[in-house]
């Protein structure tokens, strides 16, 4: 395939190499000659393990050859690859400039060659980032664009070995002709494929970026506390990480409602108290259960804006299967709406006032005292309800909620799926508890 690749900085610089040692003709663009000059000369502009001898060969082949004049490298390609830098602002925002005058420079010599082509956003940009670039190529070259995001995950130092192997290849298109140029040149790789909307691939990129920094600030908080404990840190993540079920799996990273119960916010308000006893400053560890509360502000927030006021609340306790409330985001939630003066009716099987016993019955005395006067025994009785907020899945409710005459708020909703988030989650919270 014939590729162009507008930006001959780290991402494009290793994309170029490895695509023209794939056997495709690419042409490398960039503004600056000095970048230009030194992909000719067979050299690499950065330094990165093994990429000096690829972009050697590529020259050598004939298969690479950098230009500082777009329209040369459109005129003699079918599919244009992204790969400007986006730098940050002072205040944090991504700076879209050098992306921006790329796509107006793509568009206007498109439009000039009277040609059409599949245009990739490969740099690191937000969606609303990508639906400016829409609007400039809808601007500017009508109807001559198919534009799609391919984000990349490259790692300096290993991007090579990133570029062949990578963990998964994200293809963000809805057009078929798109994804079958994409998808062709995925051909040598055994990682697997993903097809989604554009905007949804870009964001797969910065949960990637998010997570990864979190691990590494979660790790070194984790050693702290350790470190003032006496334990051996390396030790203890070493088991940490060994726990593919639970720590390192997908399992709590499907969104859905906060986390509750006996276990997760009483263990994590030890850990940061440990550190307050040793002056130790966690703010990420101390930065969790805040971020719950917001989940669960989220939520009242969504349905103060219903502008409804008989409630139904489909689930009570912390995850389906219990009758524990403690510290159940669902219980926060009814106190949140019944202090604000909504009339509400709450639905959970496994959830007897008369049969509360202990702590259990201790904190729910706390929290609701008239508990008693809110539980309905069935499904039924919530048929009155103008919003119904649902929080579990118990038998009968999904089919009750499809033939709900009010509004709905499925707390596991984001957005779809609904009903297999939800059972995922409360599988994940079955091994937490």
């Amino acid at each position: 395939m014939n590729i162009s690749i507008v930006g001959l900085g780290y991402v494009g610089a290793v994309s170029a190499a490895c695509l023209a040692d794939m056997g495709h003709h690419v042409w490398g663009v960039d503004i600056d000659n000095e970048k230009v000059r030194i992909i000719n000369e067979g050299r690499s502009p950065i330094v990165e393990v093994g990429l000096a001898e690829k972009i050697a060969q590529g020259r050598q082949s004939g298969r690479l050859c950098g230009t500082v004049n777009i329209e040369e490298a459109l005129r003699e390609t079918e599919l244009c690859f992204v790969a400007v830098a986006t730098p940050s602002r002072a205040n944090g925002q991504i700076d879209p400039a050098h992306l921006f005058r790329a796509c107006k420079q793509i568009a206007v010599a498109l439009l000039k060659l009277r040609k059409k082509q599949v245009v990739v956003i490969r740099s690191s940009v937000l969606p609303s980032i990508f639906d400016h670039c829409h609007s400039i190529f809808a601007s500017n070259a009508p109807e001559m664009v198919d534009l799609c995001a391919n984000p990349e995950f490259l790692r300096e130092g290993t991007a090579i070995h990133d570029f062949d192997e990578p963990p998964f290849t994200i293809l963000g298109t809805e057009s078929a002709a798109a994804e079958a140029a994409l998808r062709s040149l995925c051909s040598q790789q055994s990682a697997p494929i993903f097809l989604l909307k554009p905007r949804e691939a870009l964001m797969v990129k910065y949960a990637s970026n998010a997570f990864h920094a979190l691990k590494v600030a979660f790790a070194n908080e984790i050693a702290a506390v350790c470190g003032q404990a006496d334990v051996d840190a390396e030790a203890v993540m070493n088991v940490f990480c060994s726990d593919s079920k639970l720590n390192i799996s997908r399992r709590y990273l499907m969104p859905g409602f906060a986390f509750g119960g006996s276990c997760l916010p009483k263990d994590v308000r030890a850990v940061l108290h440990a550190g307050k006893e040793s002056d130790l400053h966690l703010p990420l560890i101390g930065a969790i259960l805040s971020s719950n509360e917001q989940v669960i502000d989220r939520a009242f927030q969504k349905i103060r804006a219903t502008g409804k006021w008989r409630v139904g609340l489909i689930g009570l306790s912390f995850k389906s299967n219990t009758d524990d409330l403690r510290e159940s985001p669902f219980v926060e939630l009814a106190e949140r709406l019944l202090g604000k003066g909504y009339e509400l009716r709450i639905f959970d099987p496994n959830v007897l006032a008369a049969r509360l016993t202990g702590a259990n019955k201790q904190y729910i005395d706390k929290a609701i005292p008239h508990l008693s006067c809110l539980l309905v025994r069935s499904l039924d009785e919530l048929g009155s309800s103008e919003l119904l907020i649902v929080g579990h899945y118990f038998d009968g409710v999904a089919e009750f909620v499809e033939n709900a005459r009010g509004c709905v708020i499925d707390l596991n909703a984001y957005p779809t799926e609904t009903r297999t988030a939800s059972l995922e989650r409360e599988a994940v919270l079955e091994y937490a508890n």
